[in-house]
């Protein structure tokens, strides 16, 4: 039987029923297809928000592992930007007392540039790694610190050379007093036992080498006197050479303070610098006796 003969049959059956049993089954009918087209409805329009909220998670997820991927790459640069930062500080100012302390650097204590060196290295990742500002800060401070490192070399030249002399009275002035201490246990031995002419040689020999001693003594406190001059002069330059540096290192760290989200209290730090300075020239200038120059 086909669908129009169902359909058909369907009527007739309809039609036959009384007019109240008739109204109920339309009743019902109407009803149920009702609620078969609300319930349709419903189950559409929750399939359309879960297929919106799908598609919202999905997004939400990939800008999620979109951030998180960036944020790994930001973590490991700042990482590796602090750890360069920290080094590159610490090696400038390892440079610095390695420029003031170039005086009492022997001639023959191998390369004068090696501290130098170490913080050129150490620069150079500034110079890579950070923002424009500190970048161009750190080429700068390079150029002033290799500046300052050749000027304080030659300055400190004469001076290291009159330090020789005194090294090796120095050298001599050890030999010398244990030549007394050998004299004095060997003339303290022949105080028990010994002839007098054994005790008496031993004496002399103790004399002598205390004279020995006290001339050579003597010798290294003229040559330091002489020397003495020098030494402050020295000092002097080195120091007016190196306030450029100290300038630009507070600005460099201002600026890498900034990049790493800390505040970046230049001015603080630069009237902290002065008051160093101030400081640090009086104590010099009382070690030296110079009163308040």
């Amino acid at each position: 039987m086909s669908w129009s003969e169902y359909l058909f049959a369907a009527w007739t059956w309809l039609t036959a029923l009384p007019p109240i049993i008739l109204s109920g089954v339309s009743g019902a009918t109407i009803a149920a297809v009702i609620s078969i087209l609300g319930v349709r409805a419903a189950n559409q329009s929750s399939a359309r928000r879960l297929s919106l909220q799908l598609a919202h998670d999905k997004e939400e997820a990939a800008a999620q592992r979109q951030h998180d991927s960036t944020q790994k790459d930001e973590d490991r640069k700042a990482a590796f930007r602090r750890e360069a930062y920290i080094k590159a500080v610490e090696e400038v100012h390892a440079v610095l007392a390695y420029i003031g302390g170039l005086p009492e650097k022997r001639l023959s204590d191998g390369n004068d540039a090696e501290g130098l060196q170490a913080f050129l290295k150490a620069n150079a990742k500034v110079w890579l790694v950070a923002e424009s500002t500190a970048a161009h800060l750190s080429r700068n401070l390079a150029s002033l610190v290799a500046e300052l490192f050749f000027k304080a070399r030659a300055v400190a030249q004469p001076f290291r050379e009159g330090m020789e002399p005194i090294r090796l009275l120095d050298t001599s002035i050890e030999v010398a007093e244990v030549a007394v201490h050998r004299a004095k246990l060997a003339m303290d031995t022949n105080e028990y036992g010994l002839t007098g002419d054994a005790t008496h040689a031993a004496y002399e020999e103790w004399l002598a080498a205390n004279e020995r001693t006290e001339i050579l003594r003597l010798q290294r406190h003229r040559l330091v006197e002489k020397l003495a001059p020098a030494r402050i002069a020295c000092f002097k330059e080195i120091a007016a050479e190196m306030a450029a540096v100290q300038r630009a290192i507070v600005r460099l760290v201002s600026a890498l303070r900034a990049e790493l989200h800390l505040a970046p209290d230049e001015a603080i730090f630069m009237a902290q610098l002065e008051d160093m300075e101030r400081r640090a020239n009086a104590v010099v200038n009382r070690a030296y006796g110079l009163g308040s120059e």
